[in-house]
């Protein structure tokens, strides 16, 4: 599901449950605390909280967010589980010839693979040091996937549906192997990895 938080644009909002293990906050990380949230919040949605309101809703998050073992933390793994779950409906939508169906898909999958190749820092980032061709071979890949579901979704839409069932294989192959392979082996200089984030973030400020 996606929101305006009040950082520009809609943005997918996951679940506050066992968010205790889940820091940083916001899509871009930019918040490392549960008091930083709610007071981002305060600022840019004039709520006139008072101390104990923000005292308030600070231990409601600390409640919500506690659990007994942590979701899988974010990285290579969790995003790409979440792209082959959202790929599924390809699979029976594309012999159906469903061109909203699949066009739908494509363009969720789509912003899913967009918004992680966002975690890999292109070249041009200063702020990142080493890693320079794992990550332009992590970003290029992510880049083909999007451009087989392109192909997939115009090929469905003019009714080759034999087409797009071949490009959906290729699909398939791309997200078994080759494109995981990338991402893992660029991981250590990506987003997900906290001093990476952490250096990104602050030439940003």
């Amino acid at each position: 599901v996606r929101h305006d938080v009040g950082s520009g644009g809609l943005v997918k909002t996951p679940t506050l449950l066992n968010a205790n293990f889940n820091a940083p906050y916001f899509h871009d990380g930019r918040y490392d605390t549960y008091e930083q949230v709610v007071e981002h919040f305060d600022r840019v949605f004039d709520l006139e909280l008072s101390t104990q309101d923000v005292q308030d809703l600070v231990a409601y998050l600390n409640a919500v967010g506690d659990g007994e073992r942590p979701f899988d933390k974010d990285g290579v793994v969790l995003r790409m589980k979440e792209v082959l779950e959202l790929s599924t409906v390809l699979a029976t939508a594309i012999p159906a010839g469903d061109k909203d169906i699949v066009a739908l898909a494509v363009d969720t999958i789509g912003r899913e693979l967009r918004e992680l190749t966002e975690q890999y820092p292109d070249r041009k980032n200063t702020s990142v040091s080493g890693g320079e061709e794992q990550r332009v071979l992590a970003r290029n890949g992510l880049k083909e996937l999007v451009l087989t579901l392109r192909r997939i979704e115009m090929a469905v839409a003019a009714g080759r549906n034999a087409d797009a069932a071949t490009e959906f294989r290729n699909y398939r192959n791309l997200m078994a192997a080759a494109v995981p392979a990338l991402l893992a082996s660029a991981e250590p200089w990506s987003l997900f990895n906290q001093d990476v984030h952490d250096q990104h973030y602050a030439a940003l400020r």
